[in-house]
């Protein structure tokens, strides 16, 4: 990467990817009455007619990369969906090509404070979170970036502070943004397909880091601390760091977890996890995390905790979807790699007697499904397998020590859902939360979220249609 080149409005720009990252830049770079061509190497767009209407000035190039054609650009825009660890990108920037993110062109212009989250899991909960609290307290906040809203379309809001949830794909094509805080909430498993391995991906998330006036750090992600700590105290000017952590062993941090699920600021009790409307211990950090971002405005603190209070959580995130004959299910969709399935199944299950019913499967993305094997076997009742990569989850559980007979498979999520019903009994919860992407069956968790809820309903309708019957 050329990490001192600065974005030329005045010279013709290529961006690659015409997915909703690259037509916000487009949108952007019109804007500005920069000239730009699109690029994408799909030969069949479904918006394609809109797109050549819309930027009716600029060239539509599309199917394979060539590099002799993006080589002529002295400036590409590359959407984070796009690796660009590979050769093409490489002689790119070799013939003096600046290589960017949509976030790295926002870093350029934005002139508000910015508060960034990455992680694994959580950092949508977490975006979102810190966007209410700073509302909540009258302070013009808007959130984005990987979550909802393209990075530079946040721009036209006019607000006082942006709220960026930044994936590892956009951190990879960014280096200059200057942040009020930021944080990486968690490292596990994800995206095994694009890096080399765990530490690797470790290192991508650690760069949200850079230029940051407070780090705030989840003190249980000891490798991440312990790295990134070392660069901040060899640096001149040093960001502050800010802690947050379950108790362990009387540590104490900045922000604390403590073992009877109450939440400290320092010495100060803030409230019991019994009073918040989302469950589960990954929640109450998720929280922790969102305060310590927001600790370097002085924000009032009440009106955070009664923001926080109201929070209801995100949807295809542990969402509760309902309960039928004293069964409740929850859409957990979102759950697209181990951290998260684990996470989950800590938030529901202390062991087997809670009655625990797991479906998961799908693009496992070469994760490693020992751990959630492992889980698995401690935790969960019942486990439904769908999707392509379901052996290997089922695989990992049975060298752990699982049952064989504890496993079924489905061939869809309607299959799922019926069976999970017919192994549940009253009292038990039914958790919809994968550990694989989508790609198999769905466009994405979302659609495989709803065909969840959907079929729930059907389940509900199908069962008051039998006791009719009866």
């Amino acid at each position: 990467m050329k990490h001192h080149k600065l974005f030329n409005f005045n010279i013709k720009t290529l961006i690659l990817g015409m997915g909703g990252t690259g037509l916000s830049c487009a949108r952007y770079l019109q804007q500005r009455h920069c000239l730009f061509d699109l690029a994408d190497s799909r030969t069949e767009l479904p918006h394609l007619e809109a797109v050549i209407t819309e930027f009716s000035e600029s060239n539509i190039i599309n199917g394979d990369f060539n590099f002799e054609v993006f080589k002529t650009y002295q400036q590409i825009i590359v959407s984070p969906g796009i690796a660009i660890r590979n050769e093409l990108f490489t002689l790119l920037e070799n013939e003096g090509c600046v290589v960017l993110g949509d976030i790295e062109l926002f870093a350029q212009v934005v002139d508000q404070p910015v508060i960034a989250i990455t992680g694994s899991n959580g950092k949508s909960t977490v975006t979102t979170l810190v966007e209410k609290m700073a509302q909540a307290c009258g302070i013009k906040a808007i959130a984005g970036g990987n979550l909802g809203i393209p990075a530079l379309d946040l721009l036209a809001s006019k607000s006082d502070v942006y709220i960026l949830e930044l994936s590892s794909f956009q951190l990879e094509t960014m280096w200059s943004l200057q942040t009020l805080s930021a944080t990486v909430l968690n490292v596990s498993d994800d995206h095994m397909d694009r890096y080399n391995n765990l530490d690797d991906y470790r290192q991508v998330k650690e760069r949200i880091y850079q230029h940051t006036k407070n780090a705030v750090f989840n003190a249980d992600e000891t490798l991440t601390l312990q790295r990134v700590k070392k660069i901040i105290e060899a640096e001149e000017e040093h960001s502050k760091i800010i802690l947050f952590g379950e108790e362990n062993h009387n540590d104490r941090y900045d922000y604390t977890l403590r073992a009877d699920n109450s939440l400290w600021c320092a010495d100060n009790k803030l409230f019991e996890a019994s009073e918040l409307k989302i469950k589960g211990r990954y929640n109450y950090l998720n929280i922790l995390a969102a305060l310590a971002l927001l600790k370097p405005l002085h924000l009032d603190r009440q009106e955070q905790i009664n923001a926080i209070k109201a929070y209801k959580g995100l949807e295809h995130r542990c969402e509760w979807v309902k309960t039928i004959a004293g069964i409740a299910y929850y859409n957990d969709s979102k759950g697209t790699n181990t951290g998260a399935t684990i996470a989950a199944i800590n938030a529901f299950s202390e062991n087997k007697q809670n009655g625990l019913i797991l479906i998961a499967g799908g693009v496992a993305k070469n994760a490693d499904f020992r751990t959630l094997g492992n889980i698995i076997k401690k935790k969960v009742k019942f486990t439904i397998l769908i999707g392509i990569d379901a052996l290997q989850i089922k695989q990992c559980a049975l060298l752990a020590g699982a049952d064989n007979d504890h496993f079924y498979h489905a061939n869809s999520m309607n299959d799922a859902v019926f069976t999970a019903n017919t192994l549940a009994h009253s009292g038990d919860m039914v958790l919809l939360s994968p550990a694989c992407a989508s790609f198999d069956m769905y466009h994405n968790y979302i659609q495989r979220g709803d065909d969840f809820k959907k079929n729930v309903d059907s389940l509900e309708y199908h069962l008051k249609e039998t006791d009719n019957v009866c």
